[in-house]
């Protein structure tokens, strides 16, 4: 299996991925996912040199990730899928690239979001996109760090509503 975690973090790759992630899930690609910084060289070089040694870092657009995935190019490899929306996550399933859990780590309160929890605040659109999610029986955790509990998404938004 090539996609062992798929996390939802406006931050992308920061020292929390890839320190205390990385370890955890013993990654061997960072994939970042995001059409507009896939195109955007500075940002993509300034991400590069933040993974460890011996790891692979893939900074692409939705639609170059899920044509590589279908060839099978990262079949032997330990895939951390790295995205700022669930939208992206969405598009991935929807095209049948297999996602065995989803991560919810940081998306920010602003643009009219409303907290969840201290970490995650999410817009009507994430909630639907989040909804169409589990409907592909998937398990959306909330967890900034490995060694915090998870939390179950389902759990905390019933407890919320």
């Amino acid at each position: 299996m090539a996609i062992i975690l798929a996390r939802v973090d406006q931050r992308l790759i920061h020292g929390v991925i890839v320190n205390a992630w990385y370890q955890y899930l013993q990654v061997k690609r960072f994939m970042v996912i995001d059409d507009a910084i896939s195109q955007d060289e500075n940002i993509k070089n300034s991400m590069r040199m933040v993974k460890p040694a011996g790891t692979g870092m893939s900074i692409i657009d939705t639609q170059k990730a899920i044509t590589n995935f279908k060839k099978g190019q990262y079949d032997q490899q330990r895939v951390l899928v790295l995205v700022k929306e669930p939208s992206t996550i969405l598009k991935l399933l929807e095209a049948g690239i297999k996602i065995p859990k989803v991560n919810l780590g940081i998306i920010f309160n602003e643009d009219g979001r409303q907290p969840l929890t201290k970490f995650i605040a999410l817009n009507d659109q994430e909630k639907a996109d989040l909804a169409k999610i589990a409907q592909y029986h998937l398990p959306i955790k909330m967890q900034f760090v490995p060694n915090d509990p998870e939390k179950d998404y389902d759990a905390e938004r019933g407890s919320q509503e």
